[in-house]
């Protein structure tokens, strides 16, 4: 399969073509209105129902001073969509639940007005799943219509890995940008706890959520943060990096493919005097972070959602089951579960000194076919329990689907890890020439 610099993917050019960005020499106001007018005629022939919402008339194609504006701004008319649990004012944001249906917010979220103001438009609200943890959408994945696109962030990472949209915003609160980024073929990317204001996104889990984002290109993602981070994300000088390959501690769907995926990195890496070792997590954290996580996510569910959503017939068996554990577990078990997470983050973050960077896989293998779940959280689970920052790479493919890798970085080193994943990149990019199996 052919590709460029520019975008990772190109799934179907017939029925998905990626999203071409503004020409930097070309952004004049009827260019934007050309490029979204192709977006929008994009998502409306789309069969794999990425959106709930399709805005038809989006800002540029308004009146005239409007678009003018965007040639002076400098996201210049790029267009976005975002996950029905972050509020878009005046359009229907369900949270993914029947008990919410009509819900209309009466402002944006922060993340989406920051975005606007910088002259990003709004194309369209993608679906979730059940608040965000449960019930499946009707979003399928762009690759295969049989299979899940992943979840929560179902529809943002399909419209991104489809080529309907170059930037979408999601939310993690267990693994719902990296899965789904890897099932769809996107680069996914979760910052470290705190970074990025979560005012107008659903609070799931106080403790656990993250604002997360999608996008068609890791250049653009670089691009698109600068300019929302300016003082988080700025381009940082590339310097070597020490790569540590940690061990998964669960079950693999397909050991197979992540072995081969691992040992081709390996020797890119060496080609280009990158230092890596491997290793296996404490077998202590390892026992204990699902555990943990479920219940500081169960008790948090319950806190928020429990006098709204605890037996309510509007809402799924499986969406209750989150909530009955929350109401089961104690304050005082919920406090023990905090500190626990506190100490395995110093442990870690102690762990990681001699290295900078985590190799790890995104998911544990293939997409499930549809019916059968949005696939195992195992792969990201302990990254957000420890508010890491984690970014999914795709890297080429198996089987008809997107293969990916997982780069994970301490705490706060968000920057470390951008400028990681750019080498990263470039070592891979230096041999698509000899290989056949991969491409970026």
């Amino acid at each position: 399969m052919s590709h460029t610099n520019n975008y990772l993917f190109n799934p179907d050019s017939a029925s998905r073509p990626a999203c071409k960005p503004l020409d930097a020499n070309n952004d004049s106001e009827i260019s934007i209105k050309q490029y979204t007018q192709a977006i929008i005629k994009r998502i409306q022939s789309s069969t794999i129902d990425a959106f709930s919402t399709i805005e038809s008339q989006p800002a540029a194609l308004s009146e005239t001073p409007t678009r003018k504006a965007f040639t002076t701004l400098p996201l210049k008319g790029m267009c976005f969509a975002v996950k029905e649990v972050i509020d878009a004012k005046g359009y229907v944001c369900n949270l993914g639940c029947q008990a919410f249906t009509g819900r209309v917010p009466t402002l944006d979220a922060d993340i989406v007005q920051q975005l606007q103001q910088l002259g990003a438009q709004l194309v369209g609200i993608t679906r979730s799943t059940e608040m965000a943890i449960a019930k499946e959408t009707s979003t399928v994945n762009p690759w295969h219509s049989g299979h899940t696109p992943g979840g929560s962030s179902s529809g943002s990472a399909a419209a991104v890995g489809a080529g309907l949209v170059p930037f979408a915003l999601g939310t993690q609160t267990i693994g719902s940008i990296i899965r789904p980024a890897a099932y769809c073929g996107a680069v996914g990317f979760k910052p470290s706890k705190g970074i990025g204001s979560l005012t107008g996104v659903l609070n799931l889990s106080t403790t656990l959520d993250h604002l997360g984002y999608f996008a068609d290109s890791l250049s653009r993602l670089t691009t698109t943060l600068n300019q929302l981070y300016p003082n988080t994300f700025t381009d940082k000088k590339a310097r070597p990096f020490k790569v540590l390959f940690l061990k998964p501690w669960f079950a693999m769907d397909d050991e197979y493919t992540w072995q081969a995926r691992k040992a081709y990195i390996k020797k890119q890496l060496k080609n280009h005097a990158i230092d890596y070792c491997e290793a296996s997590l404490d077998q202590t954290i390892a026992a204990q972070e699902e555990q943990v996580t479920h219940s500081i996510l169960c008790y948090e569910m319950y806190q928020h959602w429990g006098d709204t959503l605890l037996n309510n017939k509007e809402t799924s068996e499986y969406l209750q089951s989150f909530l009955t554990k929350g109401q089961s577990i104690t304050k005082q078990a919920y406090e023990q579960s905090l500190k626990t997470r506190a100490e395995m983050g110093t442990q870690v973050d102690t762990w990681l000194n001699d290295h900078d960077i985590i190799v790890f896989p995104s998911v544990t293998g293939l997409p499930p076919k549809l019916g059968d779940g949005t696939g195992s959280r195992d792969t990201q689970r302990l990254w957000t329990l420890l508010g890491m920052p984690a970014i999914n790479l795709p890297i080429g493919f198996e089987q008809g689907f997107p293969t990916n890798v997982q780069l994970i970085a301490k705490r706060g080193q968000d920057k470390q890890l951008l400028a990681a994943a750019a080498q990263l990149l470039s070592c891979i990019t230096t041999t698509q020439a000899d290989t056949t199996d991969h491409h970026v």
